[in-house]
């Protein structure tokens, strides 16, 4: 999962306010958030992926989908190798051989040859690497020039993963320190990334795999990463790279087999590699990047209706946290330092297209007892607070779930983003939304709005005499519209006169 690739903290970009209400805390003293997905929701939402392979969509289609505007083409590698930093400024690492016959190299002559089952600690004392066995004992004399590893299967045992492709280098990281970097073919880094599992639809891994391509290959293009003798991080500031254990484990030859099926193909914007931002779950709808992360939008990290990513696995779809107001002002004032003493409200100011919080109001009481008010973005309140995404209301839950939320799916979220909770009303339920309200009786789902929603709330909503909608609104040649109800019919002429005909 990528973290905060461009981030900046300044929120400066113009967004959409929407209508947000001012949520007080409960009675018992505890702020109640009802969020839903897991990451910072620009780009790719992985689960959402996942859910669309399973409609049938191709792996194109999904990155087409997910980044506005882009085309998926053909590239070769822009360097022959990619270097992956592993670890950082590190003053010893342990090399555990599990297959083959590594070779220790520096300066161009191999030092030594190890077979399995041998062990080798490498530190460094000014500016010169030593080799120990696995007891202690030194190997040899203290080695100048760049120290590397090359071939066999080994293990990193600080780093945790087993490296079976490419080499291992240790570039200097001052006279006492090194780094510890994979340098591999950039295909054959892709069967090492662990994002998503092996087991998931073809279509869903080979887009994987076509937005982890898109990334490497701009960060390489870009320089790399500076201070790591690296192009890119094994780690979430990047890409989570977990070497040989992706491939050779369960299902790990489909991973294989979609980086291999996708070979080269990378997403482009006016013939520039794209930043492929992506996150596990978005909770229904992705965001534009600056109002998540303020600073630059991009053209192609647009928000948009995510239908993909309530599916049964995964287990971010909906979240629920509840925090005492005395440990919310505690968070409150680590984080960012304020002279907080008590939270009475939360005000969301600001929402981004998504419905994600983009700037909120924090009001209360300071330590000296006097009035206090403070902005916050919502990504900072998320850091702050250690919740899975930003997407989240306060107070109430509004969420979609259950037939109304695959309805709105099947809708590509037509209705626009929820305006309050669903309730239950004669047997069945209902939600409001930007536009119109759904109601649901059992495992079906239908979405009024205009004057056929206004009659029919008119003459009781469920409750009444025409109780639960049967059919959408459907709109006639001529401009007028109708739905059919369990109890009759509800037809509105052009200029919005209706008529409810019971049954």
């Amino acid at each position: 999962m990528l973290a905060a690739a461009l981030t900046t903290l300044a929120i400066t970009a113009p967004v959409r306010a929407e209508d947000a209400p001012v949520f007080r805390r409960a009675a018992e003293e505890t702020f109640i958030l009802h969020g839903a997905g897991w990451g910072h929701g620009i780009g790719m939402s992985q689960y959402g992926a996942y859910g669309l392979a399973l409609e049938g969509w191709s792996a194109e289609r999904i990155v087409r989908y997910y980044y506005t505007g882009v085309e998926v083409e053909r590239r070769d590698p822009p360097a022959r190798l990619v270097r992956v930093g592993l670890l950082q400024s590190r003053s010893r690492v342990t090399v555990i051989v599990e297959g083959g016959s590594p070779r220790v190299r520096a300066a161009g002559e191999t030092i030594e040859t190890l077979a399995e089952g041998d062990v080798r600690g490498v530190t460094m004392k000014d500016g010169r690497y030593r080799l120990e066995t696995g007891e202690g004992a030194a190997v040899g004399e203290p080695i100048s020039g760049r120290l590397q590893v090359r071939g066999g299967v080994i293990r990193i045992e600080e780093w945790g993963h087993v490296l079976g492709r490419g080499r291992l280098e240790l570039p200097a990281a001052g006279g006492n320190a090194f780094h510890v970097v994979a340098a591999l073919d950039p295909e054959q880094y892709l069967f090492g990334l662990g994002e998503v599992p092996s087991s998931w639809p073809q279509a869903a891994l080979r887009a994987q795999a076509i937005a982890a391509r898109t990334y490497a290959f701009r960060r390489i293009e870009d320089g790399g990463r500076t201070g790591c003798g690296c192009a890119i991080y094994a780690d979430t500031r990047d890409q989570a790279y977990v070497g040989w254990e992706k491939e050779t484990g369960t299902d790990g030859d489909r991973w294989v087999d979609a980086v291999r099926a996708s070979e080269g193909l990378v997403a482009t914007y006016e013939g520039a590699l794209i930043a492929t931002l992506y996150s596990s779950s978005s909770g229904g709808f992705t965001e534009n990047v600056e109002n998540v992360w303020g600073g630059e939008a991009y053209p192609y990290l647009k928000g948009k209706c995510d239908p993909g990513d309530f599916v049964a696995a995964n287990p971010n779809r909906t979240w629920t946290v509840t925090i005492e107001a005395d440990e919310l002002a505690a968070r409150l004032r680590t984080a960012f330092g304020w002279d907080l003493g008590e939270v009475r409200e939360l005000d969301v100011g600001r929402r981004g297209v998504s419905g994600r919080p983009v700037r909120i109001s924090v009001r209360g009481t300071s330590s000296a007892g006097g009035g206090f008010s403070r902005a916050v973005s919502g990504w900072d309140l998320r850091s702050a607070l250690g919740l899975k995404d930003t997407r989240f209301s306060v107070g109430t839950d509004q969420n979609v779930t259950g037939a109304i939320r695959a309805a709105y799916d099947d809708l590509r979220c037509r209705p626009g983003l929820a305006s309050g909770p669903q309730r239950t009303a004669a047997g069945g339920r209902w939600q409001a939304f930007q536009h119109g309200r759904m109601y649901a009786r059992g495992d079906a789902a239908v979405w009024l709005d205009g004057p056929v929603l206004a009659a029919y709330l008119g003459a009781g909503g469920p409750e009444g005499p025409l109780g639960y909608p049967l059919s959408p609104v459907t709109e006639a040649e001529d401009g007028s519209t109708e739905a059919a109800f369990e109890g009759g019919v509800v037809r509105c002429d052009p200029g919005g006169d209706c008529t409810v005909a019971a049954s």
